[in-house]
Order: structure tokens, then C-alpha cells, then sequence
């Protein structure tokens, strides 16, 4: 067959298949090659559709759109979604606008997760636990607001072991709601420790933005990302959710001056810090010479004197320091919560 012959059958062949809407998907012909066109093109019979605007870097060899026909519009561009740090949380958009723009209302740690948390008597009373973190509020509020201190600021409070599971997360969560339920001063009570399993996740707040985030992003504003707890003189702000950069963040000046904003800014309050253990990171060593106080939680008949000294030494900055004896076995009945406050009419 001569090659005339064969060129008016291949062009015969490619026109019967285009009235039949049996064009190979997503190409065309248009007399000067294959070009991709849209999906929604193919198959509805008459002239070949015309060819569409190619990303030259994305098909170097696709052909020129015809001269007769325009081009079709390229679809937006959509952004692709920024990097970030492995095992990091996906970065929120707009979540933190800056300070006096509205934001809607945050949720409220109910009283179950307070409970499971280790709040250990919700109502007061004179038990013996009631009575003994008594004696501990008396002293930490005439530390705060009884006279100004020559380093740190006073209302700050940061609570704190050698080693863990000595006590400082149950610590800090029944001063704080004692304090708070005393009414005479409202209290922020702040998760400065990331491990998991820490306050925030145990009050259900694990994946809220928190304290590394402000140190991470000087923009935002601490006051939206408080949240609130059954009682309104009691405000909590969690850990945040940038947990995988908690060395850097904590090792950076931006932490040392969040945690003064947080002071400066709620000067009426008792801000309640629960950090690490001594032992174990160097956070409570970098925040010892910001804070005003510090309540060293040791456990009793566990922690051994040569831990408790190495810890101190890590702490000495701070100009307050007030060891709390925990988990004391009781072995009379004098002592708090013997007296009975029972009477019959």
C-alpha cells in the first residue's frame, strides 16, 4: 500500500473514533499531536476538543496549543502544607490570633478528670490531707504576696522532685484547687512537664496549645489558651503540643521570658508550675532563678539523702525553697483529721 494510501486511513481510523467516543482517556487530536485535555471532554462525540496549557517543567514534549482554539485556564495552585519536626502534631491554621481578637469559648477540665488527676478532696473538710495542705498554702501565699523579692517573681511557684513519682503532680494539683477554693487569691496552674501521661494528658487537655507553644511562637497570646476548670478562680494552662522540640524550647530565652509574662500578667494570681523532675531533665535548673519559690516534693523513706542534695544543688537559684515531706506513714492517732468536728442536737 503506497504511503498516501496508508496517511488516509490512519486519518479515517482517528476520526471514526472520535464520533464514537473511543479516544484513548485524557488524549486528543488536533491535527499537530497528542495533547492532554480535560476528563470531562472525552467522549462527547463531534470535533476534538482543544488542547490545554501545559506546565512546560511538567511535560517538556507536549505540543503548542492550537493557534484557532485558546488554551484552557491552568487550576489554582494549592500550597503545599509547611514541614515539620517527626512526630510533631500537624501545625493548627489561625488558631492563635493576637491579643484582642475574639476567640470562642475554650472548654472547661470537668471534675472526673480532676479527680482522676489526684485531687484528693474536692469539697475541703478537716481531713488530715485538707488540714496539712493548709499549712502549705499559708506559707506559700505569705511567700507570693507578703513582700517583694529581690530575684524571681514571688507569685511564682514551681513545684518540683529529684526523682519521679515522688508526689509533684498530685502536689501541685491539690494547692492550687485549695488555694483557689480558699477564694482569696485566684490561681493559674501551669504543666511545664512533657512527658506523656503528665498533667495535661491526665485532665484531657494533652492536645490543647500551651505553654511551648507561646515559647515557640513569640506571636501568640497566652490568654486563649487558658483553660478553665469547675471553679472560676482556677485557670489552667497545658503543656501544648509541640512536645518534640521541648529541649530547644526549653533551652531558649523565649521559655525563661513566657514564664515571667505569665507572672507579670497575673500578678493577682498564685501561677502554680509543675516542672520535671531535677533528676531527670535541666528545666527545673533553667527555671529556678525566674520563679519565686520552689516546693521540692521528696518522697518519704524512698528518696535517698545523697538525691535530694544533688537536686537542691540544681536549684539553689531560686531565692525560696520549701521541701515537702510526702507519702508519710502514720503510725498515731494524733495527728490531723483525729479531731472530730461531729456534734448532736
Amino acid at each position: 500500500m503506497a504511503a498516501g494510501d496508508k496517511s488516509h486511513l490512519i486519518e479515517r481510523a482517528a476520526e471514526r473514533l472520535i464520533k464514537a467516543g473511543g479516544a484513548p482517556s485524557g488524549l486528543g487530536f488536533n491535527g499537530a499531536g497528542p495533547a492532554p485535555f480535560p476528563p470531562e471532554a472525552a467522549g462527547t462525540g463531534g470535533a476534538a476538543p482543544g488542547p490545554v496549557a501545559v506546565d512546560p517543567l511538567a511535560a517538556p514534549l507536549a505540543s503548542a496549543p492550537s493557534a484557532s482554539r485558546p488554551p484552557l485556564p491552568l487550576p489554582p495552585q494549592v500550597p503545599s502544607p509547611p514541614a515539620r519536626l517527626p512526630g510533631e502534631p500537624p501545625q493548627r491554621p489561625a488558631a492563635f490570633p493576637g491579643p484582642g481578637v475574639a476567640m470562642p469559648p475554650r472548654h472547661r477540665v470537668d471534675r472526673e478528670r480532676l479527680l482522676a488527676a489526684g485531687l484528693a478532696e474536692e469539697g475541703g473538710g478537716h481531713s488530715r490531707i485538707a488540714e496539712e495542705f493548709r499549712l502549705v498554702q499559708q506559707q506559700v501565699l505569705r511567700g507570693a504576696f507578703g513582700a517583694e523579692l529581690e530575684s524571681g517573681l514571688a507569685n511564682l511557684v514551681m513545684v518540683t522532685s529529684a526523682r519521679p513519682n515522688e508526689g509533684k503532680t498530685f502536689t501541685a494539683i491539690n494547692l492550687a484547687f485549695s488555694i483557689a477554693r480558699r477564694g482569696d487569691h485566684k490561681v493559674l496552674l501551669v504543666d511545664a512537664d512533657a512527658k506523656h501521661g503528665s498533667l495535661s494528658d491526665l485532665l484531657g487537655i494533652g492536645d490543647e496549645p500551651g505553654l511551648l507553644d507561646l515559647a515557640a511562637d513569640p506571636s501568640m497570646d497566652a490568654g486563649p489558651c487558658l483553660v478553665g476548670s469547675p471553679m472560676e478562680s482556677l485557670s489552667i494552662l497545658p503543656i501544648g503540643y509541640q512536645r518534640a522540640r521541648r529541649g530547644d524550647v526549653f533551652a531558649s530565652n523565649n521559655m525563661m521570658r513566657v514564664i515571667q509574662e505569665l507572672g507579670r500578667r497575673y500578678a493577682d494570681r498564685l501561677v502554680v508550675i509543675d516542672v520535671a523532675p531535677c533528676l531527670s531533665t535541666s528545666d527545673p535548673a533553667m527555671l529556678a532563678g525566674v520563679v519565686g519559690q520552689v516546693l521540692f516534693v521528696v518522697e518519704a523513706e524512698s528518696t535517698q539523702r545523697d538525691e535530694v542534695e544533688a537536686a537542691l544543688d540544681l536549684i539553689q537559684t531560686c531565692p525560696t525553697i520549701t521541701l515537702l515531706l510526702n507519702k508519710v506513714q502514720m503510725s498515731t492517732s494524733r495527728s490531723f483529721g483525729a479531731y472530730s468536728y461531729s456534734y448532736t442536737s
